[in-house]
């Protein structure tokens, strides 16, 4: 197969996990080691994201074919590997994040979230987002107190109403 053939089908496939992904992270991934890029892509897995390595231009070419996002081809400079996340945009963001913080190195170039720009320090700020099941759960929550407050109101009339039952009925002589 010839090296322009080959490339057609690279930029074919990342043209695919393009489309498919909610969020697309580049980021530069000098300085680790293959131990730690295969935990890195364990953990990419395990949030249902992929994580390629390809030349700038395929994936210039790529995304110039696929997105509008024209911002995101200036960033694409030295060595780059794209985190595709499938799934949720967030989350494998944040594993990402959290595993280059503890490790302190690679640093994130740029995003693209549910087909928006994002430069690496707005990318830098989604680690302070709560997760999906967090904000699920305080939705929950939330929804939850007024019925629970509710009840806790109702049940209190009934309770008074017993009890003014119950102290007519002693004071007209009933057994205690």
């Amino acid at each position: 197969m010839a090296k322009k053939d080959i490339n057609k089908e690279i930029v074919k496939t990342l043209k695919d996990k393009i489309d498919r992904s909610k969020s697309v992270l580049f980021t530069d991934y000098l300085g680790i080691n293959s131990t730690d890029a295969n935990i890195l892509r364990q953990k990419m897995k395990d949030n249902d994201a992929e994580m390629v390595i390809a030349k700038n231009t395929l994936i210039k070419v790529a995304i110039s074919e696929t997105t509008n996002q024209k911002d995101v081809v200036k960033d694409l400079e030295g060595p780059t590997a794209a985190i595709f996340s499938y799934n949720d945009p967030i989350s494998p963001i944040k594993t990402f994040l959290e595993f280059i913080q503890k490790k302190d190195f690679p640093k994130v170039k740029s995003a693209i979230i549910d087909n928006s720009y994002f430069s690496a320090e707005q990318v830098s700020r989604i680690k302070d987002i709560p997760s999906k099941e967090q904000i699920l759960s305080q939705l929950v929550g939330s929804l939850k107190s007024p019925l629970s407050n509710i009840a806790n109101v109702l049940g209190g009339v009934q309770k008074k109403f017993v009890y003014a039952i119950n102290a007519i009925y002693k004071s007209k002589g009933g057994e205690n």
